[in-house]
């Protein structure tokens, strides 16, 4: 059976998918700014900790990731009821995000129970980044993401050959370049695309 659409039925499915799009611009640059600003705070407050001697300098880590998991469950749930339809474009985004939280789990798991390093655990970790923002990038068709991703790639590698302690100054210049940056941009893009 086919369906026929008038022309205002069009421009309103047009309309809509143009709105849908931007809220997924606007969203996605959101939760790279959330993460981003946590992981950046969590890896200088632990440097700084460090340098201090203070014994317990791993804390801002699970104080701001528990933190970001409750602001990224709300904001996600609440984004999840205002798509009416879900597209591959969202399927693609979640499956790879949940991906990435698996095996971030996976690594930091497999740290504490000291069968690696922090060092090596800090450059898996930048290096999980970096796919996630590649991937990411390409799903968004938006380049600042793509390239994040490959610098993270190559700032892997380079934090295998320095002291451990500067690895969590890696994992803070990476979550700059992979995250804040690009989700600035987004934030920017949708910004302008909400006044055309």
């Amino acid at each position: 059976m086919e369906t026929t659409f008038t022309e205002q039925e069009s421009l309103r499915v047009i309309t809509e998918m143009i709105e849908n799009s931007k809220a997924k611009i606007r969203d996605n640059g959101f939760f790279y700014l959330l993460w981003g600003w946590l992981v950046l705070i969590a890896s200088l407050s632990n440097f700084i900790l460090l340098n201090m001697d203070y014994d317990k300098a791993w804390l801002p880590w699970p104080f701001l990731m528990t933190g970001g998991g409750i602001v990224s469950g709300i904001a996600g749930y609440r984004l999840g009821k205002r798509i009416k339809v879900r597209t591959f474009f969202d399927t693609a985004m979640i499956y790879l995000w949940y991906g990435f939280l698996a095996t971030l789990f996976i690594i930091l798991f497999t740290a504490a129970k000291g069968n690696v390093s922090w060092v090596v655990t800090n450059a898996l970790i930048i290096a999980l980044y970096g796919l996630g923002t590649f991937v990411s990038g390409g799903i968004l068709n938006f380049k600042p993401l793509i390239y994040g991703g490959v610098f993270s790639w190559l700032l892997a590698i380079v934090t295998l050959f320095i002291p451990d302690l500067y690895s969590l100054l890696a994992v803070a210049l990476s979550i700059v370049v992979a995250y804040l940056i690009p989700g600035y941009m987004l934030k920017s893009r949708y910004n302008k695309s909400s006044y055309v």
